[in-house]
């Protein structure tokens, strides 16, 4: 990214945000909004190159650009003043199926998901040029259910 140090600057100025919440023992807060992963790829052009029977997906460019992500923080902001009348008037199965079509999206490209994926999925099957071609299965899998694991423990 051409203008990449913005980013630091903003985790610092969240992190100095987060030392005064802590202070007066207030919850923190993150500078990200969940759909950020899928607005950057929609930002990016991307090319699909077939490598030996493999189809790569490249990232040629990225229009980086700071208003949608001002535009989208300032309609968060503005979204305090839909509580609780107007938002009333949604119906909840419509956000509900609006926040389970963000977290399937987000799946994609997530190796973990990809990884579970492969559990169920034979071994002929997989992608010709993977890793995982290159790594023994019983090891991606106990990984895998190492990984699992942890996400049960620290969600218990």
């Amino acid at each position: 990214l051409k203008k990449g140090s913005a980013y630091h600057w903003d985790l610092f100025v969240v992190g100095v945000i987060n030392i005064f919440l802590s202070i007066f023992t207030l919850p923190w807060m993150h500078a990200a909004i969940p759909h950020s992963p899928l607005h950057m790829r929609n930002l990016a052009d991307v090319e699909e190159r077939v490598d030996q029977g493999h189809v790569h997906q490249i990232i040629v460019r990225v229009r980086e650009t700071r208003l949608t992500g001002i535009f989208s923080h300032i309609l968060i902001g503005l979204s305090i003043f839909l509580l609780p009348y107007p938002l009333s008037y949604i119906p909840v199965a419509v956000l509900d199926g609006l926040f389970l079509y963000m977290a399937v999206t987000a799946l994609d490209g997530n190796q973990l998901f990809e990884r579970i994926i492969l559990l169920f999925t034979e071994q002929a099957a997989y992608p010709p040029n993977h890793y995982i071609r290159r790594v023994p299965q019983r090891k991606v899998h106990q990984f895998t259910g190492f990984q699992v694991l942890q996400l049960a423990v620290m969600c218990a």
